[in-house]
C-alpha cells in the first residue's frame, strides 16, 4: 500500500513561452537535471514505486525520459495516459481513473521543486481521512483555501492558505469526477457541496518554489546556487558560479551567480549576471542578466 505517485504533467508551460514551445515545462533542468528526473529520483526515495503521469504537450520527450529512466530502474513501473485535448489538473484523474482506483495516490505538480518528505503528507491522509488531503504552507501570493482545523472549507483568493501543488487523493474522490471536471477549485467545490470531506495538512520549515516561470526558475537556482536552500537529488555547489565545462571566450565577466552547464560557448567581452545556460546553448556577445539560454532556442 501507499506506492502510487501520479505526476501532472501535461501543461503548456505558456508561462515559461518560447522556451516551452521546444521543451517541455516538466523537462526544464535544475542545476542540470530534469524537474521529472528529480521528481522520479525523490518518489523513488520515498518508497513509491508506480508512477503515472499525463502528457499532452511535446508527449514524445517526456515519453523518451520515461523510458531512459525506467530502463535504469527496473523495479519502478511507468503508467503513461495522453490527452488529445487537454483534461486540467483535476479531468487528468478522471483521464487516468484506472490507475486510482486501488488506493489513495499522492499527486504532484510536475513545476514544484520542493524538498517536504513526500511519504509525510500520505501518512497525513491515512491520519486525517477525507477524500483528499491537501498539503498546504503559507504563501502570500497563493493564498485561497480556507481551512478549519483540518479540514478544507472552501476557496477564496487572498484569502487563507496556499496549496502547494501536493495532494493525496483517493480512489472515492475519482469516482466521484464528471468529464467536465477540469480544475481544482470548481470541481473539488462542487465535490465538497456533495459531502466529500477535503482536509489539510498544514506544514512550515520546508523549501518550495513553483517555477513555472522565468522569474521563478531562475530564483530557485539563485537559492540553490547561494545555497538559502538544500533539495535531495540536486548538487549543492561550493560556490554560486558553476561553469565546470563551459568555454568562456576572452574578456568575460562573470557576476552574482551563474550556472552553465557543461559544453556551453560564450563569446568574448561577455558580461553574465544571474544566467542558466544548459548544455550545446551559445551565448552571444553582449551583457546578458536574468536570463536562460537554451540550445533550442
Amino acid at each position: 500500500m501507499g506506492e502510487r505517485a501520479f505526476v501532472l504533467s501535461a501543461g503548456l508551460g505558456t508561462r515559461l513561452r518560447p522556451y516551452s514551445l521546444k521543451v517541455p515545462k516538466p523537462l526544464f533542468r535544475i542545476l542540470g537535471k530534469p524537474l521529472l528526473e528529480l521528481l522520479f529520483d525523490q518518489l523513488k526515495a520515498a518508497g513509491f514505486k508506480k508512477i503515472g503521469l499525463n502528457l499532452h504537450h511535446l508527449p514524445d520527450k517526456i515519453e523518451a525520459l520515461v523510458a531512459s529512466y525506467a530502463a535504469k530502474h527496473p523495479e519502478l513501473r511507468f503508467y503513461l495516459f495522453r490527452e488529445e485535448e487537454l483534461r486540467g489538473p483535476v479531468g487528468a484523474f478522471y483521464g487516468a481513473a484506472s490507475f486510482f482506483k486501488e488506493e489513495p495516490v499522492l499527486v504532484i505538480n510536475a513545476d514544484i521543486l520542493t524538498n517536504f518528505p513526500l511519504k509525510t503528507l500520505l501518512q497525513a491522509h491515512r491520519r486525517l481521512g477525507g477524500a483528499a488531503t491537501l498539503l498546504l504552507h503559507h504563501h502570500p501570493q497563493y493564498r485561497n483555501v480556507m481551512v478549519n482545523g483540518d479540514e478544507v472549507q472552501g476557496f477564496q483568493p487572498g484569502q487563507g492558505l496556499a496549496f502547494t501543488g501536493l495532494q493525496v487523493v483517493t480512489p472515492e474522490l475519482v469516482a466521484q469526477l464528471t468529464p467536465g471536471d477540469r480544475d481544482l477549485v470548481p470541481a473539488y467545490t462542487r465535490l465538497m457541496r456533495k459531502g466529500l470531506s477535503i482536509t489539510a495538512l498544514v506544514a512550515a520549515g520546508f523549501y518550495w518554489r513553483d517555477v513555472g516561470t522565468l522569474s521563478s526558475y531562475l530564483l530557485a537556482h539563485e537559492e540553490l546556487l547561494k545555497r538559502r536552500a538544500v533539495v535531495p537529488g540536486l548538487p549543492s555547489p561550493e560556490r554560486p558560479q558553476v561553469i565546470k565545462g563551459a568555454e568562456l571566450g576572452p574578456g568575460v565577466i562573470l557576476e552574482d551567480w551563474v550556472f552553465l552547464e557543461p559544453g556551453v560557448r560564450v563569446a568574448p567581452k561577455t558580461k553574465l549576471k544571474r544566467v542558466v545556460a544548459w548544455a550545446g546553448a551559445r551565448i552571444p556577445q553582449g551583457t546578458h542578466v536574468d536570463t536562460l539560454f537554451i540550445p533550442e532556442c
